[in-house]
């Protein structure tokens, strides 16, 4: 019948193309038929298939001419579709084809202009799903003005909303009326706080981006009700493992403990043991609590703040590995040789009671040979340091597997006890976080291939192939910059492996280490294995951090269906449960890695505020059409905009550099330069520098 419908409305005449004319022409008699093809029609216009014009017509569209995808919407008032297909380019749409769609509203799309092989023009026929239908920003006589304002839209807020408003208040309100003006109608939710107050851009992006950041009462009251301490009637049902020398290594100032590790030697094999907290025995399928779960689908860090899962009386009460305290745990207990080769493992519920809350420090000065700190633990170091040696083997494993290991530089923000910004340092990763990396990687890889190897449905973290295009633009560059040696025009994970080494300890390691992480796919959840590229693994999941991550808890709600309960059936509703699952936890996570982004910017820009029309040596680490981005030693980073130079510039896209009309001076990637702080916006998290 699709098909049917499908076909007629591709041959009709417009005038055929109302509803009753189609149920007509197709001889739709009852009223079942009809309400089927009312069904069938809007099928086909979620698919893109067809769209239904003002007057109320439907349209069949010419397939090879039509897309959809999500709209980027520049704050010039153009924009591009970043389109589903993976046989057309983002597609260029003028602000006279962009109809009424907004940022990141998702389109139907007709391809209108092929400018070249690569670049397409297109006009946006039908807003398929809206994106932006809330706006936080400053109010001013009558009108809101969001954070990335654009003349191009002007939200005015109801007359009768008005009253009672003060100008300079920060207000979040829904658009009631998009219609094709560039004038959009708005109704009151929330007055924020005034323009200047403290914390108010934490509050700022919690509502734009709509992030639950409060508990309901039915919520907090399910969460008292949880027992403060494990029931030792349970007990039975578990391996006990509390005599068992089992302790955490964590951050200092981490509440919310979800793993923790033990070690030993039998002959010549390690038996790891990694203890993770059993989140899965308290928050049970279809409960309070795991609705709650998946709506947040993960705990948002917001610079010194946290916006958690799961209330605090489990993620920092019952559910966390605190040391001298029984719990209940998920153990994946593995023997490795030393090679590297897991030759045994076992996965069974358990008890634990951690010995000690160690810190990322003490267990490096432990690897470092301080003698005091060494004494402090003197029971459990002989365990670290045989720890530290099978961390070494892993890591020389994954390397040879081709696993890509980006050193990225990641900033630390010092706060005082007021919150605010006093310093900014480089985040050490040291021995100690990796040891912890490669013990949770190994355990990862052994459930999520335990359960492959079953066939049965289960969540993946899956990672795709790079893009090509963009990595062979990269090699472009390396090519002209001299570190092109060995390299080939492939997207195997040794060619990565080797630009890594060529440009390590080089001037353009940060910026090509850059480059190479923006030509990667985003990691995702799946239900499909089609295995993660980055880390070269065939079979990888999330099974270590159910206390701040969904897809952690789901994992174990398996662990528990499959292995322990040796229920292993299944049906296209559990299937259909887990693709939703994954596409929802995929869609959170992908929101709270851009609010923690910009939290950071902000914090970045507090931190620079004293320093306006200080001097500093940076490097370029961006080139664009607009201008150049400058990055300091600290990763503080800043725009030198186009207009600001003291002659005309043309961008070069072969070279990514700027250049000079007159005098031919050049700016590339990697270059050092002298800039001066001009401006700071810490609302919006941008800082201007200027040459020089």
């Amino acid at each position: 019948m699709k098909d049917t419908v499908y076909t007629y409305l591709l041959k009709a005449s417009l005038k055929d193309r109302s509803l009753i004319s189609i149920a007509g022409h197709l001889n739709i008699q009852s009223e079942a038929e009809f309400q089927n093809l009312t069904k069938i029609l809007h099928v086909l216009t979620q698919e893109g298939l067809v769209y239904r014009d003002r007057e109320g017509f439907y349209c069949a569209q010419d397939t090879q001419k039509i897309v959809r995808g999500k709209f980027d919407l520049k704050q010039a008032g153009f924009g591009f579709i970043i389109v589903d297909e993976e046989k057309y380019p983002d597609i260029y749409i003028s602000r006279q084809n962009k109809g009424t769609a907004m940022d990141k509203d998702y389109c139907l799309v007709e391809i209108i202009r092929e400018k070249s092989r690569d670049k397409f023009e297109g006009k946006i026929l039908k807003v398929i799903e809206r994106n932006v239908s809330l706006i936080v920003g400053e109010y001013y006589e009558g009108q809101i003005f969001p954070k990335n304002y654009s003349d191009d839209v002007v939200y005015k807020l109801k007359r009768k909303d008005q009253h009672g408003l003060k100008n300079h208040q920060l207000i979040s309100a829904k658009i009631t009326k998009y219609g094709r003006s560039f004038v959009k109608e708005c109704a009151l939710i929330e007055v924020l706080g005034t323009i200047g107050d403290k914390g108010l851009e934490i509050k700022e992006i919690i509502a734009r981006h709509s992030l639950i950041h409060e508990f309901s009462e039915e919520e907090m009251n399910f969460a008292r009700n949880v027992e403060k301490e494990i029931d030792p009637s349970d007990i039975v049902n578990r391996i006990d493992l509390r005599q068992e020398k089992i302790f955490t290594i964590d951050g200092e100032y981490t509440k919310d403990i979800d793993d923790a590790i033990s070690i030993k030697k039998v002959n010549e094999n390690f038996i790891l043991g990694v203890h993770i907290a059993d989140v899965s025995h308290y928050v049970r399928e279809d409960s309070v609590l795991d609705k709650c779960a998946y709506n947040r689908g993960t705990s948002v860090y917001l610079a010194n703040s946290v916006i958690p899962m799961l209330p605090r009386e489990l993620s920092n009460g019952i559910c966390s590995l605190n040391p001298k305290v029984d719990r209940y745990t998920l153990t994946c207990e593995m023997e490795i040789n030393k090679l590297g080769e897991v030759v045994n493992y076992s996965i069974y519920p358990s008890v634990i009671n951690s010995m000690y809350k160690m810190t990322y420090s003490n267990v490096n000065k432990i690897l470092e040979g301080d003698g005091a700190v060494t004494e402090d633990y003197r029971d459990i170091a002989g365990d670290v340091m045989l720890m530290h040696e099978l961390q070494v083997i892993l890591n020389t494993v994954r390397d040879r597997m081709g696993s890509i290991n980006f050193e990225t530089i990641e900033p630390k923000f010092i706060f005082d006890e007021e919150g605010k910004v006093v310093n900014l340092k480089i985040r050490e990763r040291q021995d100690a976080e990796k040891l912890i990396e490669e013990f949770m990687l190994v355990a990862n890889q052994v459930v999520a291939t335990h359960i492959f190897n079953q066939k049965l449905p289960f969540i993946y973290r899956i990672h795709e192939l790079p893009n090509q295009e963009k990595l062979t633009h990269i090699l472009s560059f390396l090519e002209r910059l001299g570190y092109a040696q060995n390299i080939d025009n492939n997207v195997e994970q040794f060619n990565f492996q080797r630009i890594l080494k060529n440009v390590e300890g080089t001037k353009y390691e940060k910026v090509i280490t850059t480059l190479l992480l923006r030509s990667m796919a985003k990691a995702r959840y799946a239900r499909d294995n089609v295995g993660h590229y980055g880390l070269a693994f065939d079979n990888y999941s999330h099974f270590t951090s159910p206390i701040r991550r969904y897809p952690d808890l789901i994992v174990h709600r398996f662990l528990r269906r499959y292995v322990f309960e040796n229920n292993k059936s299944f049906d296209d509703a559990l299937i259909a449960k887990l693709d939703d699952i994954s596409v929802q936890t995929s869609k959170t996570e992908r929101e709270a890695m851009i609010c923690e982004r910009e939290v950071m910017d902000m914090k970045k820009a507090e931190y620079m505020e004293p320093f306006v029309g200080d001097v500093f040596t940076g490097v370029i680490s961006s080139v664009l059409k607009f201008g150049m981005f400058v990055e300091l030693p600290n990763t503080v980073e800043g725009l030198i905009h186009i207009r600001n130079f003291d002659e005309e510039m043309e961008f070069n896209e072969s070279t990514l550099s700027l250049v000079g009309i007159s005098t031919e001076k050049e700016y590339t990637i990697g270059e050092e330069v002298t800039v001066k702080l001009v401006k700071v916006n810490r609302l919006l998290g941008k800082i201007d520098f200027e040459l020089v």
